[in-house]
């Protein structure tokens, strides 16, 4: 007697088989993507990092005080200024670098100001008034340089006003500026009584 069998058909198979084909169509359309992404986000960086090396300037520092005292007075007051610029890679022309002294005198509402440059600046071992005896201020390097105050000389920009007078001021602003750096603002406690050899700092 022959035995029967029977058969059932069904599409589990088929499904199965269906399934790993579209996934493995996604985690071949994923890597696809990715690659994409990461290459993209690649030439993105590069541009903005070749951008910023491109529009960054060329940071000429701070000038660091060592020294600051009144070193004259009289018809023209002078203040003896010790100075380096130690945060600079490249030596700085001297002509970048520049002051101005803003002062309130007793008594009186309006603000006065000398200014000037680093031109007259030498080494330690020099006058600290010289023009070209330094033409640029290297690091590690320390100079000195006297700041003029022409007193009691006429401003020919301001009708009837006067440059500071160390003698008839208490306070006063140093401000320095190196051009492509930063600027430095000290505040000057002079008092009622300045003298020479005052120390400032």
């Amino acid at each position: 007697m022959k035995s029967m069998r029977r058969v059932v058909k069904n599409n589990r198979a088929e499904a199965g088989t269906s399934a790993m084909i579209i996934f493995i169509g996604l985690v071949m359309v994923s890597a696809i993507v990715s690659a994409l992404i990461l290459s993209v986000g690649a030439n993105i960086f590069t541009e903005a990092k070749s951008d910023a090396q491109q529009t960054t300037p060329n940071i000429q520092g701070i000038v660091h005080i060592s020294i600051l005292e009144i070193s004259g007075l009289g018809t023209e007051d002078q203040l003896h200024l010790v100075f380096e610029l130690p945060y600079v890679g490249d030596p700085v022309p001297d002509t970048s670098v520049s002051w101005v002294l803003m002062c309130l005198p007793n008594g009186n509402n309006n603000v006065l100001f000398d200014e000037g440059d680093f031109t007259t600046a030498t080494t330690m071992q020099g006058d600290g008034e010289t023009v070209a005896d330094v033409t640029q201020f290297t690091p590690g390097t320390v100079y000195r340089i006297l700041l003029e105050l022409d007193n009691n000389v006429d401003d020919p920009d301001k009708t009837g006003a006067y440059h500071c007078d160390l003698e008839n001021t208490e306070e006063a602003t140093l401000i320095i500026i190196v051009d492509k750096g930063r600027t430095l603002e000290r505040f000057l406690n002079i008092g009622g009584t300045p003298y020479e050899g005052q120390d400032l700092m």
